[in-house]
């Protein structure tokens, strides 16, 4: 955090109201927040591919989409998908409340069911939601995309043994990692350790 300078410091306090969250409503919330470490990323990745069209998969209370928004700038949409109602709920008060309405539309669903009628293409799509499902994104991944776009792929952990090596589906994140890699539209590296992939399309 002292490298970073304040930089891994944006919307710090929804990381914080999201983990009391899922503290309170116990084991059945998975609002899972990412690490603000890696905030920066976001303004990396927006920098890369001048994003202007971001989407992502699994909204929570909104800590992601909104590093998303405010690293592309005043400019840009991201369109961010949410099954759970209460959690919709709580990012659409959050975006209200940092300014950010107008730069992110919540979109209610399953990723799966959303996903199909989407259209046009995505400068950067963030997989941050119901690994299982991931292998049925793929043919999705590749229509919403362009050459140039970058697909991050967070919650890899039940193959690599994460989070105590007890949660469901690696047969799902090893099928769809693979054909990510082997897929001749996309350059694929998994980070060892950080429990991500990264993808840029070809």
């Amino acid at each position: 955090m002292k490298i970073y300078g304040g930089r891994a410091d944006a919307h710090l306090d929804l990381y914080r109201l999201s983990n009391q969250h899922r503290r309170k409503h116990g084991r059945d919330c998975d609002m899972f927040p990412s690490d603000p470490l890696q905030a920066p990323l976001w303004t990396v990745i927006a920098s890369l591919t001048h994003a202007r069209r971001m989407l992502e998969v699994g909204c929570g209370h909104g800590y992601t989409a909104a590093l998303m928004a405010s690293a592309a700038g005043p400019d840009c949409r991201v369109d961010t998908i949410e099954e759970d109602p209460d959690h919709a709920d709580l990012a659409e008060q959050a975006f209200r409340q940092r300014g950010l309405s107008r730069r992110v539309y919540v979109i209610r669903g399953l990723g799966q069911n959303v996903l199909p009628k989407l259209k046009g293409h995505y400068d950067v799509v963030f997989l941050d939601g119901d690994w299982r499902e991931y292998p049925r994104y793929l043919p999705h991944l590749r229509r919403l995309t362009r050459p140039g776009s970058i697909v991050v792929t967070a919650n890899l952990s039940p193959l690599f043994g994460g989070w105590g090596g007890r949660l469901p589906g690696k047969p799902a994140i090893q099928s769809y990692l693979t054909r990510m890699v082997r897929d001749p539209r996309f350059q694929t590296y998994v980070a060892p350790g950080e429990w991500h992939s990264i993808s840029v399309r070809v």
